[in-house]
């Protein structure tokens, strides 16, 4: 029996009358992962010929527990009341959390007020979960449980072992891509080809791998933390990335590249099981694991940020969902990026990547700036 899941996150759900950036979570959230997108990368480049100082543990945790999580933020809290069909958060409660995720930044710059990052995942969760809970929205349990998951995985970064942290932290941040990819891929497909062509289309997925694939994920970050230094979670990452793949078969793939905001989700997409079927390479010492890991970051998580957050800007400010031309350059650039990262010497690839994955995200908030901090265009709240 194959799952079908329809999720429309463009309709405005709140009639907020405050600061503008604070009518919704998307706006301040996005825009920061694109702001910090290209400064963490021009800080690390620097960083790289020892004119700041900050090392690779400080490079992972700020893509992982800043840049990423500022992505999900926006995503999360414009999709939840949707979702619940409750009010957005907004006001008081969306600039506390602005304010935690800003600190948690500074903060990181200063070993000894390091731990105040610690503050914002748990506040966050907690807006989550409430939100979720009240209307005892069982389906959605997972979303706040993995956001408390990557929690533990910062305290873990900041009091034990950060390279163990980051790499479980990744999985989990997957974890929450391959929840959301499973239900806005399949759906934006199906909508956008029955609107370019006129005729039905529908893009399944098997329920068993829809029920499989984020706890799949999970245990990847699972066998991770118990045990590191054997050939277990390359293993399993092996059997994730084939069931991740098989998972994505009838999603219509190969019928969407004349529509760039839909291509875009699926090469996101495709990123991960590619992803963990080469960390499972890199696990048995058939590739550098550090490029292996990158497929999963600048790849799957870099770019299906993009994707997810280029497709919403555009929903929530009332125009039209098609992607212009400066949105398909910076698509072409950051997917390039992964690719010179990944697959090229790392010693060649690093700051070739690192230039490319800059003037992306560049050409995307210098893009995105009017669309996230102007009035929807259709006169509408939110």
């Amino acid at each position: 029996m194959a799952s079908q899941i329809l999720l429309n996150i463009n309709e405005p759900g709140s009639d907020y009358k405050g600061p503008l950036l604070l009518t919704s979570g998307h706006r301040p959230f996005f825009l920061f992962a694109a702001l910090y997108a290209v400064m963490g990368m021009f800080l690390w480049v620097l960083a790289l010929h020892g004119y700041v100082p900050m090392d690779s543990a400080w490079h992972g945790h700020e893509m992982v527990f800043g840049f990423a999580t500022a992505a999900i933020t926006g995503f999360l809290l414009a999709a939840s009341p949707k979702w619940t069909n409750t009010t957005p958060i907004h006001g008081k409660p969306l600039a506390l959390l602005i304010a935690l995720w800003l600190l948690g930044r500074v903060a990181m710059w200063f070993e000894d007020f390091a731990f105040l990052d610690l503050l914002y995942l748990p506040v966050f969760g907690f807006m989550i979960m409430r939100v979720i809970m009240s209307v005892q929205n069982k389906r959605n349990y997972q979303v706040f449980a993995l956001t408390y998951g990557l929690a533990l995985m910062n305290v873990l970064y900041h009091f034990d072992d950060q390279s163990l942290a980051l790499r479980a932290g990744i999985y989990l941040v997957i974890a929450v891509l391959v929840l959301i990819g499973g239900r806005v891929i399949p759906a934006f497909t199906q909508n956008a080809l029955r609107m370019q062509t006129g005729q039905p289309y529908n893009c399944e997925t098997p329920a068993i791998l829809d029920k499989l694939a984020v706890p799949m994920v999970v245990l990847v970050a699972a066998t991770e933390l118990m045990f590191p230094d054997t050939h277990a979670p390359g293993g399993i990452a092996v059997l994730t990335g084939i069931l991740l793949f098989v998972r994505m078969l009838k999603w219509q793939t190969l019928k969407t590249f004349g529509i760039p905001l839909v291509w875009i989700l699926h090469i996101a997409y495709l990123w991960i099981p590619v992803g963990f079927v080469l960390k499972g390479l890199g696990d048995f010492g058939l590739m550098d694991p550090s490029s292996a890991l990158h497929a999963l970051t600048s790849g799957a998580v870099g770019v299906m940020i993009l994707a997810v957050g280029s497709r919403a800007a555009l929903g929530h400010s009332g125009r039209p969902l098609v992607a212009t031309k400066s949105t398909i350059v910076a698509y072409i650039l950051v997917i390039a990026a992964a690719l010179v990262r990944v697959f090229l010497p790392i010693e060649l690839s690093t700051m070739i990547a690192g230039g490319l994955w800059t003037l992306g995200w560049g050409v995307f908030a210098v893009a995105y700036w009017p669309v996230l901090v102007h009035p929807r265009i259709d006169g509408m709240p939110g």
